[in-house]
């Protein structure tokens, strides 16, 4: 008896779908990001690395850090999104 092959669940593929528009995204925002706003953020990414690398996956202390440089790179990000949304409405908000 032949197993037929399972069909591919379309909510995984919806989620991956998402996730990689929502890095895309993040790209583009990091790409157009002002020069002090993206030197602050890459400071964050660079403490993070530093952080993980030559650390055991289990070591807390490391981890703690990792949280918190990725705490602080989620807010410059969500002011940096912000901050396009803000510039994306001035336009529409002249014409009216």
């Amino acid at each position: 008896m032949a197993l037929s092959p399972v069909p591919k669940d379309m909510s995984v593929q919806s989620l991956a779908a998402d996730r990689s528009a929502r890095i895309r995204a993040l790209g583009r925002l990091l790409r157009h990001a002002a020069s002090g706003d993206a030197d602050v953020l890459l400071a964050g990414l660079a403490r993070m690395l530093d952080a993980h690398i030559d650390n055991d996956h289990a070591d807390d202390a490391s981890n703690g850090r990792i949280r918190d440089q990725l705490d602080e790179i989620e807010l410059l990000l969500a002011l940096e999104i912000e901050r396009a949304g803000v510039r994306a409405a001035a336009p529409l908000s002249k014409a009216a």
